[in-house]
């Protein structure tokens, strides 16, 4: 009895940190969904306008939008399947980004897509 408490309680405290999952449908917001992800997942390595790795700074929706030193653009807006960014953190590109990091989660996966499906709209 007392295994299945200490069990119980364990559960309890480690949902207390977890975040609700990002919504899966209606508009997705650059500002408030997608900025987010990228801060948590690509930085140091993708900051810092030129000195960016791949000259891809991502602290930015322009520089989300832009392109890298090899000239291809980051995201097609309303195509996140042919979109370069979304190729390179869904492994479809490799090296799978973050490189060395752990991947994005299903969750950040789908809220990159959808805002990028969406038109990629800076909002």
């Amino acid at each position: 009895m007392k295994a299945l408490a200490l069990f119980f309680a364990a559960l309890l405290i480690a949902g207390c940190g977890s975040r609700a999952p990002e919504p899966t449908s209606g508009d997705a917001s650059f500002s408030r969904q997608v900025l987010p992800v990228f801060t948590q997942t690509c930085m140091p390595c993708h900051s810092g306008g030129k000195d960016a790795k791949g000259n891809y700074d991502l602290t930015s929706y322009a520089g989300v939008m832009g392109n890298g030193s090899d000239s291809i653009p980051n995201v097609i807006p309303g195509n996140a399947d042919s979109s370069f960014l979304y190729r390179r953190v869904t492994g479809v590109v490799p090296p799978q980004m973050p490189k060395g990091r752990p991947p994005l989660s299903a969750s950040q996966l789908t809220t990159v897509k959808r805002w990028i499906d969406q038109g990629a709209k800076n909002n």
